[in-house]
């Protein structure tokens, strides 16, 4: 039979009082007839006026197309959506990410699986495992490779032992724990214990001679966690932070005995604590759990973690430990006894390579005061500056030297808490992190006598270079350049730039002297000087050649070749009034080059105030870049701060024959400590990427230093005269796959709008007529007209979101000192304009929508919504598709009988099973599931029922209408999948390593009952009811548009609501359908005694 039509007209034509009512039947042998009022779909009052009228004119089909009652429009805008999406997609993986040049790790890894743990935990932390890294090329393997033959340790592996229960190891070294992230391995602590192992062995012992007074190696344990889905489950994120502080503890057990002799190492008293992705919130979590051990934990240090939020909010348990964690960390560091007082935690990112987790959610600045910690980026890591996906980052061998390193630098022995001091340690993480600066020499003054060289008095305006043209490299004796320092001159710093490694055992050695002989400086040479090579601090950065294709590459080969860089203002060499350089000749005949210049302060920093409109209609572009020439240039781009927005920078530079390096830039961005380097960077076709991260919309922006924006630094050879040609330009491509990665969660959001706006229209059209139009025809006429207008209204909350900016809060000033604990994170803050502001101050109206963005992406929110409406479009094209193929197949072996509703007593039955079910075994997403998975089985039965109608009758009418009914709930069933997914692969990944222990919250039966009994009603035909319909059908209304309203203000930072405020609204329509069999049963007593006067009458 074909489907009759249900046209828009029905929503909106008044009722005609001349049409009769339908036809009743009064047996319940099918429930799919619909037979009396109480199981009607449409009100009887309205179903006995209107449906006569289509009985004469019932079209064959209401889809004229294979889009099932999508209209052209609509259709077009299910391929602007799909064009817009594959776009985004294709720009996330192609365009604007940063040069892939991780070096591969080698190791030789054992892994000691300690089973005697399992003797000391709570038994639900039995599945997991705790394991001892050892090097086999560098590591003490403290005896355990001994116990092979005695029959106490097993191998699992090729390189994996477990150590029998009765076996306490005794760990000799520093102890420190990794905690693995979502899906993590506890084999991923490698790289890192490997570089920690070797920098120890290798630099420390062997080329130093002897262990430096409080060093030690690092005892590397590692968690196995079954590679859990902790960034999906709340409860499971939770037990994991208990079961870490369960380890801390035991691991802290095995340190009684100190058997390495040296008796003046305390007791251990605090493990270090490194954590990737999950693994470093839930470092942060330990703090908050009623079994952590007070000082138990003073180090953490955490690998692409997301500190800010989480990465997927469909989950309200990991959403309130996010709030739980930034509560206590706001508080923690206000005085010196603060929990967090002496707790250093330093949060490494990837960059735009990592695709998984959001790197602006890394920043803990908003957090940690500065004293305390940072943030930073690989591609700011000196030495290393590559940027890194969410799993290199662990494995990246430059990455991991680095994390090694510091690790090792920051362990001091002598204490019980096995690390340095606070600010000792925060020393060592910004040193090895940060600025890489690096002194040469000894803090002593040395004197060079004059008459022991030759040397050479160099006279100079602003830039002298080394080698000098007339100058012979190849001399037998040492030589020395002595270059007097202005005085009072208005140049006010000096520039070095070299390529040479500095100190004793290089070619080069530079100096700041003094006339040894005269208290002042003198017009006369000296004879004597006496000299400090400490007071130069000189900072690595990465080479550029000709040949250099990225930092540290030359071609495909990494070279780790690099240059030294300082810049110092004059009048802090006070009392130094020469600069010299010792050049030891022949004897370290490397060629190279260094290059010094005097420059007043500022003299070649250009800040550009422009706006993004102008970057995005004209671009920047300066033909002559820096107007004379320099060694360093700075163009400052205060308004460039937009991390939506990515840049294309072309440089050009012709004419210049010889130059000792070619020119080179460094992106820094002051939202964090995002430094990025380009090389060679003259010529490029290609042209340079420029993108950045920043602070997330929905929380305060932050500022370093009181910068803002982005900073732009030349090096070029200032022997050559030739300046650069730089045009700027908004890669508009580029900038769609920055999109994606920050507005995850909207699509999500913005399709249950879709949903929730569709089926508005549906029920009051249902309320007005007694036809309920399918969902695909609803959506088409909506989409000309409320569309649109709820478009314009996402645009102007946008634009009136600009009217209310967030207060920027300048940290970059903060000196706090750790014994005193003043000021600190989580306290009052002073802004710029002087007021007291605390941060998180509830700014509601920036948190609606997509929260606060520059004025120019008001336009995001409604082209989100438009794709958000082509994707519904196709969800219902793809359900209507399984729908009748379900049912063309399923009628094909069932017959007739397919069409036919069970019986009530087994629906009692099923329902009854699944609800022992989720109380006691299943989760209750895993019953929603089964549910959805019903109600397909059940719109294809009533879609079969429907297709079964001979007569082109009111039934036919009451058919399609209940079909179109099912469907729409069946878009809004399946729009709340997502929220259930995550839980159900926590759980079926505990089922396959066969623990069946599940946590207490997954059972709550009130969470996913009433979606149970709503579906049993729609499939054997029960749903809302004649009279409680008429009478609260303003309320259901009503309470479809408190949820838009709640998503368009709250819904994308707190998605998981979603699922509950429609449990809300599921429950709401089930008390109508108890209402309405009240009534209806009222009703019907009272027709059935007033038969009985009239018979009696009679």
């Amino acid at each position: 039979m074909s489907e009759p039509s249900t046209p828009l007209s029905g929503i909106t034509h008044p009722a005609d009082p001349s049409l009769p009512p339908p036809p009743q039947q009064s047996t319940e042998k099918d429930d799919l007839n619909a037979s009396s009022s109480s199981s009607s779909l449409s009100p009887s009052h309205l179903q006995q006026r209107h449906v006569g009228a289509y009985t004469t004119n019932i079209p064959k089909t209401p889809y004229t197309t294979p889009t099932y009652g999508c209209s052209t429009w609509l259709a077009s805008l299910v391929l602007f959506s799909a064009i817009i999406l594959g776009c985004v997609t294709h720009s996330s993986f192609n365009h604007q990410l940063d040069p892939k040049g991780c070096v591969m790790t080698y190791m030789q890894p054992t892994y000691y699986r300690i089973l005697g743990l399992d003797e000391t935990i709570s038994p639900r932390f039995r599945k997991y495992n705790l394991l001892l890294y050892r090097d086999d090329e560098y590591d003490d393997h403290i005896g355990l490779n001994r116990l092979g033959s005695t029959g106490l340790l097993t191998q699992l592996g090729s390189s994996e032992w477990a150590v029998d229960k009765s076996v306490k190891i005794q760990p000799t070294g520093v102890p420190a724990l990794f905690i693995p992230g979502n899906s993590g391995s506890a084999k991923q602590v490698r790289s890192i214990a490997k570089e920690a192992a070797k920098y120890y062995y290798q630099t420390l012992i062997r080329d130093q001679g002897e262990r430096p007074a409080g060093s030690k190696p690092i005892d590397f344990f590692t968690l196995d966690l079954n590679e859990e889905f902790s960034a999906f489950h709340g409860q499971l994120f939770q037990d994991q932070a208990h079961y870490v502080n369960e380890v801390i503890a035991y691991i802290l057990s095995l340190y009684d005995v100190v058997n390495d002799g040296d008796s003046s190492s305390p007791r251990p008293t605090s493990v270090m604590i490194i954590g990737h992705s999950m693994g470093g919130v839930i470092a942060r979590s330990i703090f908050t759990t009623d079994n952590y051990i007070q000082g138990s934990v003073n180090a953490i240090l955490t690998v692409a973690s997301p500190h800010m939020i989480p990465p997927i909010a469909l989950d309200d348990k990991i959403s309130a430990a996010y709030d739980r964690i930034e509560d206590f960390w706001t508080h923690g560091f206000q005085t010196s006894h603060s929990p967090l007082a002496n707790v250093s935690l330093v949060s490494i990112m990837g960059g735009n390579l990592d695709i998984t987790v959001n790197s602006d959610s890394g920043n803990i600045h908003h957090l940690v005061p500065q004293s305390h910690g940072f943030s930073v980026f690989t591609s700011s890591i000196p030495h290393a500056w590559v940027g890194t996906d969410h799993l290199s980052i662990m494995w990246c061998n430059q990455v991991a030297m680095a994390i090694g390193k510091a690790l090792v630098d920051s362990v001091d022995a002598r204490r019980a808490e096995q690390v340095k001091p606070l600010g000792d340690r925060m020393k060592v993480f910004r040193r090895r992190f940060l600025t890489g600066a690096e002194e040469f020499g000894a803090h002593d003054e040395q004197e060079l006598s004059l008459s022991e060289f030759e040397h050479i008095f160099v006279e100079m305006d602003t830039t002298w270079a080394f080698p000098p043209t007339t100058y012979n490299a190849q001399m037998t004796t040492p030589n020395l350049f002595i270059v007097t320092l202005p005085g009072s001159l208005p140049q006010s710093t000096i520039t070095l730039l070299t390529d040479h490694a500095i100190g004793q055992n290089s070619r080069l050695d530079i100096f700041l002297c003094r006339d040894h002989t005269l208290s002042t400086p003198s017009s006369l040479s000296p004879q004597t000087l006496s000299c400090r090579s400490d007071k130069l601090t000189f900072a690595p950065i990465p080479a550029s050649t000709e040949s250099s294709t990225m930092p540290l590459f030359t071609g495909e080969y990494y070279t780790a070749r690099e240059f030294r860089f300082t810049q110092k203002q004059v009048k802090d060499m006070t009392g130094y009034p020469y600069l010299v350089v010792l050049d030891r000749g022949r004897q370290y005949a490397e060629p190279g080059f260094l290059l010094a210049e005097f420059s007043k302060e500022g003299s070649h920093r250009e800040v550009i105030e422009t706006t993004t409109i102008t970057l995005l209609r004209a671009g920047l572009r300066r033909s002559k870049f820096p107007q004379r020439p320099t060694l360093m240039s700075t163009i400052s781009l205060p308004n460039m701060d937009s991390s939506l927005l990515a840049y294309n920078l072309k440089v050009a530079r012709v004419g210049c024959q010889g130059q000792r390096f070619a020119p080179m830039m460094r992106q820094s961005s002051w939202a964090m400590h995002e430094d990025k380097y380009s090389v060679n960077i003259a010529g490029k076709a290609s042209g340079i990427d420029i993108n950045f991260h920043g602070d997330l919309p929905y929380f305060d922006k932050i500022q370093l230093g009181g910068n803002n924006g982005v900073e732009l630094r030349f090096w070029m050879d200032p022997t050559c005269s030739e300046p650069l040609s730089l045009a700027l330009e908004v890669d508009k491509y580029g900038s769609l796959g920055k999109v994606v990665i920050r507005y995850r969660m909207v699509v999500l959001v913005f399709t249950f709008l879709v949903i929730l706006l569709t089926l508005r229209a549906q029920i009051r059209g249902w309320t007005r007529t007694g036809h309920f139009m399918s969902f695909g025809e609803t959506l088409s006429e909506l989409v000309r007209s409320t569309f649109w207008k709820f478009s314009v209204l996402l645009a102007v909350i946008s634009m009136l979101q600009h009217l209310f900016p967030r207060t920027a809060v300048d940290i970059g000033s903060e000196a706090i000192s750790s014994s005193q604990g003043s000021s600190l994170a989580g306290s009052k803050l002073k802004t710029a304009n002087g007021s007291l502001w605390r941060q998180h101050s509830g700014q509601w109206f920036g948190d609606a929508l997509l929260g606060d963005n520059d004025a120019f992406f008001w336009f995001l929110a409604p082209v989100f919504f438009q794709m958000a409406i082509g994707i519904v479009a196709f969800v219902w094209i793809l359900l209507n598709t399984i729908v009748r193929t379900v049912a063309i197949l399923t009628r094909r072996c069932a017959g007739s009988d397919f069409s036919s509703a069970t019986s009530t007593m087994h629906r009692a039955v099923s329902l009854a099973v699944m609800c022992v079910l989720v109380f006691l075994v299943i989760p209750y997403h895993f019953a929603f599931t089964a549910a959805l998975l019903w109600l397909i089985w059940s719109s294809a039965r009533i879609l079969s029922h429907a297709q079964q109608q001979q007569d082109r009758t009111s039934q036919t009418t009451m058919a399609w209408n209940r079909f179109h009914f099912v469907m729409s709930f069946l878009v809004t069933f399946f729009s709340l999948l997502p929220f259930c997914v995550p839980v159900l692969m926590v759980w079926i990944r505990n089922f396959a390593i066969g623990w069946f222990k599940s946590f207490a919250g997954d059972h709550r039966l009130d969470y996913v009952l009433p979606f149970l009994v709503f579906v049993e009603g729609l499939s054997h035909g029960s749903s809302i009811d004649t009279e409680s319909w008429k009478r609260f059908s303003g309320v259901t209304v009503r309470m479809l548009e408190g949820m838009v309203g709640y998503l368009v203000v709250f819904g994308v930072r707190y998605s998981w609501q979603i699922y509950f405020l429609t449990r809300l609204w599921i429950v709401w329509l089930l008390v109508l359908r108890v209402v309405d069999s009240s009534l209806v049963g009222v009703l019907k007593r009272k027709a059935l005694q007033s038969e009985q006067c009239h018979s009696k009458q009679d």
